[in-house]
């Protein structure tokens, strides 16, 4: 019996030692589940990094850089639309298209490979100015000048057509009133009264 006390003697004071007996297994078990998670919660974004970087075919690739390089202007000089820039050994559209190649395969949405480029350019790249701000005005002004030069028009229209009704026409018929046609004969024979 007594060999029994000093026996749980020492695996107590084992125990209080390292805690617990089995804790060794217990912590790589637990570092094996926190790591099985992080894989299991990381895997869905590196397929889908994977998938858009190298998942997306050429065709598809070149598609969307024309679809893109539509809304965008080559800075040459030449006021083209970046993709259709027929200048031979352009300075600005090859290095521009092979940027904006690579911000298609970096972000999946036009709007922000676009964003890129204005980065890169500034807004003088883009092909119609953004509806917003002093911008606006750009968009505003063509229709608003047509419009008043339309109003303008019409007043106009309308002013030479009231004159017209107003005066008087040339044709206009003679009173058959015997007194009046006396009166203009003997004004005309006084006129002419001289003349053979």
């Amino acid at each position: 019996m007594l060999r029994e006390i000093e026996d749980r003697d020492v695996r107590g004071s084992a125990r209080m030692i390292t805690g617990n007996a089995r804790e060794p297994f217990d912590r790589r078990g637990r570092w094996i589940a926190l790591l099985a998670l992080g894989i299991l919660l990381a895997a869905p974004y590196m397929m889908r990094a994977q998938s858009s970087s190298a998942g997306v075919s050429e065709a598809t690739l070149e598609e969307r850089v024309k679809r893109i390089g539509k809304k965008l202007l080559c800075l040459c000089g030449c006021n083209q639309i970046l993709v259709e820039c027929n200048h031979r050994n352009c300075p600005f559209s090859g290095p521009a298209i092979a940027t904006l190649r690579q911000a298609a395969q970096r972000y999946e949405s036009d709007d922000l490979a676009i964003q890129a480029m204005i980065q890169q350019y500034g807004t003088a790249v883009l092909a119609a100015p953004p509806a917003q701000g002093f911008n606006l005005a750009a968009w505003i002004t063509p229709f608003a000048a047509a419009a008043g030069g339309l109003v303008v028009i019409a007043l106009v229209l309308r002013r030479w057509s009231r004159r017209s009704a107003a005066a008087p026409t040339a044709g206009a018929p003679i009173p058959d009133d015997p007194a009046w046609r006396e009166r203009v004969r003997q004004e005309i024979e006084r006129e002419l009264g001289g003349l053979p």
